[in-house]
């Protein structure tokens, strides 16, 4: 059996929204656990493609930075990312439902550091009211489009002898995300925080088989042998290479029959050679997307004439400096709101 997992993320570098950690697993049992990573978009070629163009009906499936455009939305994202899940069993019939399958712990940190209550209340720009509930899903996509797409994946997986492992995701918000800051003085440092927890729970679930997880390389960091024995204390952490583009490891632990290990990589693009990091990277777009869309809709009914940002750069700047006299008066402090890295 083939454990082959992915894990990238979205929202690494805006001024306002979350940071989503994300990580996709595929399963195919008749492939050796020693195998290579198989060529994924060539074998389910039938239902899945790269690129947008030419994909003649097929599932889209790449780095999500090539598949959210200005005229889609997140129709492409949302559309490869449900057909996968619905995989799985029933589609999420809304955002809240979405979240509560993927998102492994919405708890957060208050300012002293202790665990807050799994909602979003202390940040109402996401959380949901009578008045604002969560969006139904799909969201940019119909029903009858995902049933067509969702059914052709599964025939040609089925046929292949792929199956879905699933998402899970990890998101930071603004408050957990700024104490975290605060406390480790990098932004890398936090991304890895959640990229460690993904990999202590795919060996926790997987490492009897041994699986392969591909991760998309956040930073300059090259050489990661020194947070993964953090990250797995009393376990082997063994260097299979580093380079400036590439690094690999293989952790293990135990003996004889209850032997478990895994390989991982850390590679600058890997979205474009391994599709679990692809369906990763698309996963954590799509739910950060998701959540953006709720912070926008809030500040909407706050300042109905500032436009929507994306939280990034010289945009998120415009926001600000719009905003701001409307926080005031409706005395939302800004400070809960920026990103402070």
């Amino acid at each position: 059996m083939y454990i082959y997992a992915g894990i990238d993320e979205a929202g690494y570098g805006p001024m306002y929204g979350p940071l989503v950690v994300a990580r996709c697993t595929l399963i195919i049992p008749a492939l050796p656990h020693d195998a290579p990573p198989p060529q994924l978009w060539q074998r389910l070629s039938k239902a899945v493609c790269k690129r947008l163009s030419g994909r003649k009906g097929r599932i889209a499936v790449n780095d999500s930075k090539k598949l959210k455009t200005k005229a889609a939305g997140v129709k492409h994202l949302e559309s490869g990312v449900l057909s996968f899940a619905g995989l799985q069993g029933e589609m999420p019939v809304d955002v809240a439902q979405w979240l509560d399958r993927v998102v492994e712990t919405r708890h957060r940190l208050t300012n002293e550091g202790a665990d807050g209550v799994p909602s979003l209340d202390a940040l109402p720009w996401y959380a949901a009211t009578d008045q604002s509930p969560w969006a139904p899903m799909p969201t940019a996509n119909t029903a009858d489009e995902l049933a067509i797409a969702r059914s052709m994946l599964a025939t040609t997986c089925q046929r292949i002898g792929v199956e879905m492992g699933g998402f899970a995701a990890r998101v930071f918000y603004e408050d957990e995300l700024n104490h975290r800051l605060e406390m480790t003085r990098s932004k890398a440092a936090v991304s890895f925080m959640a990229v460690a927890a993904h990999l202590v729970d795919l060996f926790r679930e997987h490492g009897e088989h041994h699986p392969h997880i591909s991760v998309d390389r956040q930073s300059g960091r090259t050489r990661y042998r020194e947070p993964l024995a953090q990250a797995f204390e009393g376990a082997a952490v063994d260097i299979l290479g580093e380079t400036d583009a590439y690094s690999a490891y293989r952790i293990s632990a135990g003996s004889g029959a209850s032997k478990r290990s895994m390989t991982v990589t850390f590679q600058t693009q890997a979205e474009e050679s391994h599709m679990p990091t692809a369906l990763a990277s698309m996963a954590a777009k799509l739910t950060r997307e998701l959540l953006m869309q709720r912070f926008n809709a809030y500040f909407a009914n706050v300042a109905p004439d500032v436009k929507p940002t994306a939280g990034y750069g010289t945009d998120a700047n415009r926001w600000r400096d719009e905003m701001l006299p409307n926080l005031r008066r409706a005395e939302i402090d800004h400070g809960r709101l920026r990103r402070r890295a």
